[in-house]
């Protein structure tokens, strides 16, 4: 918690997104934790082929507004994303990648 520096209040507002009218699913990956160094709500991944916004989707339906981050290797989940979603640290969650 202490290096996550988003606020309860943009948490709970990035999970309370709706999803945006013709977005398109990306795929799914599996998410390990991203840097926590790295601030903010996002996704990186090889699904994403220019940054924009979107959101992520868990296997459970859980889902939050993330930037989309173009990546290679392994996807990663940021910290904030993590604990929006109510997720363990240690868990490698599958998600559903979609694109506004």
């Amino acid at each position: 918690a202490a290096l996550d520096s988003t606020t309860a209040a943009e948490r709970a507002a990035a999970v309370a997104a709706k999803p945006a009218g013709g977005e398109r699913a990306l795929g799914t990956a599996v998410v390990a934790l991203g840097s926590p160094a790295e601030q903010g709500l996002w996704v990186k991944s090889p699904l994403v082929t220019v940054k924009g916004k979107g959101r992520v989707v868990t296997a459970g339906g859980a889902s939050v507004a993330v930037d989309l981050l173009p990546g290679s290797g392994a996807a990663s989940l940021s910290l904030a994303a993590f604990r929006a979603l109510g997720l363990g640290l240690t868990d490698l969650p599958e998600v559903t990648i979609y694109a506004e």
